[in-house]
């Protein structure tokens, strides 16, 4: 601590106790008043008097407790002196509408902000500012959409969640298509954002000709999604050359879903057995034959288990024995987009519904970007460094 900053707190303390009489908050307001009436008059001093003081004006300044401080500040005829303390002392409007703004992405409902804030700050933002604040969002996802992305792309993982929104005059759960990449530095990124009111292998179509042919997407060397009937078609539509793998945790839980309860736990022992191809060894082939032997068995009891295995279908589920070992289980299902999922249905769940898709994709977009930039972004994938074919 230098001899002026000693002094400084000398003389503070003294004044403080010279004035016991007053709150704290007098205390400060008298201070930063007194800062700022010191700033005018250097400020005076250097115009050489081409401008001169005129009085003070009010300003309410929103503190952590129900008070404001109210403080008076100096102002000079030509209005352009602002002082510097003024900035230091300042909790404004935007620090308030960024705190809104912040705990809404968090899943907070308007209400619940407008009342926050009231307690914590004395002062109402009403449950539609808070609602209007949001709609900022939409400028951010507009000027993504328009964005340039990367060329190349080692995985694209592409899955659907629903959420309950408002078309027109009535509400219903609708498609939330979600699509991000890995990138060639093991990092990710969101790739594609929509809506409709239900999946389709069409709506997808058109998401990949919008990454391919607006966003500057070439190449995806696989892409992994769930059992869509007609996607892989959509695939190699507009990505020839990409590999495409559906997710075997769908095609696990699809079988389970028709089976009687009494089967379930050997079934499922039989399916994990069916999909666990982890070693080098294990190949597309070795997967093909593991299903006829699971076909053999079950196929007296369940005649038609066959439809689950369709040829031409079926090999789709084992594109991730063609990759290295230490890269299958990251690829062979859907599963790496879940936990994004869980962020998403914990934003969304006190929100109860949307009263438009766009806001609805709007917020689904700053809740992704948040988790993109403090997780996918942040923390590359390391295991992606084995992302290559050995089949």
């Amino acid at each position: 601590m230098n001899n002026n900053t000693k002094y400084l707190e000398t003389s503070l303390i003294n004044l403080r106790n010279s004035l016991s009489s007053w709150s704290m908050e007098e205390f400060i307001v008298s201070t930063i008043e007194s800062l700022m009436t010191v700033e005018r008059s250097e400020y005076l001093s250097q115009v050489n008097n081409s401008d001169k003081g005129n009085g003070f004006y009010l300003r309410l300044f929103k503190t952590f407790s129900k008070n404001c401080l109210r403080i008076n500040v100096p102002r000079t005829r030509l209005g352009i002196f602002s002082p510097n303390t003024l900035e230091l002392v300042k909790l404004g409007q935007n620090q308030i509408n960024e705190l809104c703004l912040s705990l809404y992405k968090k899943g907070m409902t308007s209400r619940d902000i407008s009342d926050l804030v009231e307690n914590m700050f004395g002062d109402s933002v009403s449950a539609t500012k808070i609602t209007n604040l949001a709609k900022t969002f939409h400028n951010f996802r507009l000027a993504w959409e328009n964005s340039r992305l990367d060329s190349h792309y080692k995985i694209m993982f592409c899955d659907c969640i629903f959420i309950t929104v408002r078309r027109e005059d009535s509400y219903s759960r609708e498609a939330i298509y979600i699509a991000y990449g890995v990138k060639n530095d093991n990092t990710r990124e969101l790739l594609a954002l929509n809506i409709n009111p239900t999946e389709s292998a069409n709506e997808w179509g058109e998401i990949f000709d919008d990454l391919k042919n607006k966003r500057g997407v070439k190449y995806i060397d696989l892409i992994v999604a769930d059992g869509l009937n007609g996607l892989e078609n959509e695939v190699h539509r507009v990505f020839s050359q990409s590999k495409f793998q559906k997710c075997v945790v769908h095609k696990m839980r699809n079988i389970l879903n028709k089976t009687r309860p009494k089967d379930k736990a050997e079934m499922a022992i039989d399916l994990k057995e069916l999909f666990d191809n982890f070693d080098e060894k294990d190949t597309i082939e070795i997967g093909l034959k593991k299903v006829n032997e699971f076909v053999e068995k079950w196929k007296i009891k369940y005649p038609k288990i066959k439809r689950f295995f369709k040829e031409g279908q079926i090999e789709y589920y084992f594109t991730y024995t063609k990759y290295h070992p230490k890269i299958r289980r990251m690829i062979y299902t859907t599963n790496s987009i879940e936990n994004l999922n869980r962020i998403i249905r914990k934003a969304t769940k006190n929100k109860l519904s949307f009263e438009k898709p766009e806001y609805l994709l709007d917020y689904v977009f700053m809740v992704i970007k948040e988790f993109e930039e403090k997780n996918f972004q942040k923390y590359p994938v390391a295991n992606y460094k084995y992302f290559k074919i050995i089949n």
